[in-house]
């Protein structure tokens, strides 16, 4: 009898030490996001049209990146503004991406049937994860990340960008 609370107590003693470590190891790796995050560069994703495109050669440029998906009503409402963002920055050097946290169908229908031109990828459930590294703890939509020219994440929104975000993002040096 005497021996139950020793085990007890030493099984007790390991599982602490293990959710220590545990949470020392996940501070060190998942801050990523404090680190810079991924390297955007390296990344590739599935346009619509079923070809690769390779971050690598949006390379040198601020870029802007919004996670979304078609049943995100948020998503819905601020996917007119980036479109005009892409357009109107476009000669200011800004690439602008929309990362689809959805699947094929509904992305192309989405796109098609509101005329957007900025470029839209898909990023599939993964985007989740990609955007929780890139800072988006919260792992909500829409989500967007501006980068400046060298990679490094700059501004963060969870939540729909509105005129005002954007306006303040495009002047912000690069």
């Amino acid at each position: 009898m005497k021996r139950r609370p020793i085990v007890l107590g030493a099984v007790a003693i390991a599982a602490i030490g293990a959710g220590a470590g545990s949470a020392v190891w996940r501070t060190r790796h998942d801050d990523s996001a404090a680190a810079g995050g991924p390297d955007v560069w390296a990344l590739s994703f599935v346009k619509l049209d079923g070809s690769l495109l390779a971050m690598s050669g949006l390379r040198g440029k601020p870029l802007l990146i919004n996670f979304w998906a078609t049943w995100c009503v948020p998503c819905v409402i601020e996917m007119p503004l980036l479109d005009d963002f892409a357009r109107t920055q476009a000669k200011a050097g800004w690439n602008v991406l929309a990362l689809a946290v959805d699947s094929v169908d509904p992305v192309r229908r989405f796109v098609t049937d509101r005329n957007l031109t900025l470029p839209v990828a898909l990023a599939g459930e993964e985007g989740l994860d990609l955007s929780r590294r890139l800072g988006n703890k919260a792992g909500g939509l829409p989500f967007s990340v501006a980068f400046d020219a060298a990679g490094t994440a700059v501004q963060r929104k969870l939540g729909a960008v509105d005129g005002g975000v954007l306006a303040t993002w495009a002047s912000t040096p690069r």
